[in-house]
């Protein structure tokens, strides 16, 4: 198994340890920077009001699916043929190679550039689309806050952490399956209830090794029954 040195540095730490760790990283602390901002552009736009609310436990629901659709149908997204020559979207690469190093922590995280490209311009398409205008910025604080969460939770999951909370535990066996029994399956990252309502959360029993599952799947399957 390919360990890559900043998880050897955190192998068995704390909770902790680990968050250090995440904090290393420039992409967790863009996002909080972008919730930071859009907070203040609401705060801007006066009182909080019930629509506020509305807003941010539309994204809240909707989120599962968001995550789902974009695992599924782009980073897993198969190359296509454009005359003649072999094309795959940059997106599907960088995520075919998590595949390849689930433990190069490197590979975890939304890359920079989608940060860069994306918020722009879905700044500029709600504050266009949304009214009252307050809305936008509650849409994209919580926005960007559960994209947070979502990184936190997957870097979790591919540290050497063993989960302690149930819920903590079902999530990241959840994941794990994704990896190391077959990735056409369980694509809920920071929750499985996309997978429930759409059909991708079976019996692992039922769903055999994919060919494309790292090396040591069966061992790390097997590791995943400790932690029902």
């Amino acid at each position: 198994m390919v360990v890559t040195a900043e998880v050897a540095r955190v192998r068995g730490g704390s909770l902790a340890a680990h968050g250090r760790a995440f904090a290393a990283h420039p992409t967790p602390w863009a996002l909080a920077g972008l919730v930071a901002a859009f907070v203040g552009v609401r705060s801007f736009l006066g009182p909080p009001r019930w629509t506020d609310l509305a807003a941010f436990a539309t994204v809240v629901a909707l989120e599962p699916f968001i995550e789902w659709v974009v695992h599924s149908k782009v980073l897993h997204a198969k190359p296509m043929e454009v005359l003649g020559r072999p094309v795959e979207l940059s997106a599907a690469k960088g995520h075919r190679l998590h595949h390849e190093e689930p433990t190069n922590l490197e590979l975890v995280f939304v890359p920079p550039w989608v940060l860069v490209y994306l918020a722009p311009g879905l700044t500029l398409m709600l504050f266009g689309l949304l009214r009252p205008v307050h809305l936008a910025a509650t849409t994209l604080a919580t926005g960007a806050a559960v994209l947070l969460a979502y990184e936190w939770t997957h870097y979790l999951i591919h540290t050497t952490y063993r989960p302690r909370s149930r819920a903590f535990r079902r999530q990241w066996r959840h994941h794990r399956l994704h990896h190391y029994r077959n990735e056409g399956y369980w694509f809920g990252v920071s929750t499985s209830i996309s997978d429930v309502v759409l059909g991708t959360n079976p019996r692992a029993a039922d769903i055999p090794v994919s060919p494309t599952a790292r090396p040591w799947a069966a061992a790390s399957v097997q590791g995943l029954k400790t932690l029902r």
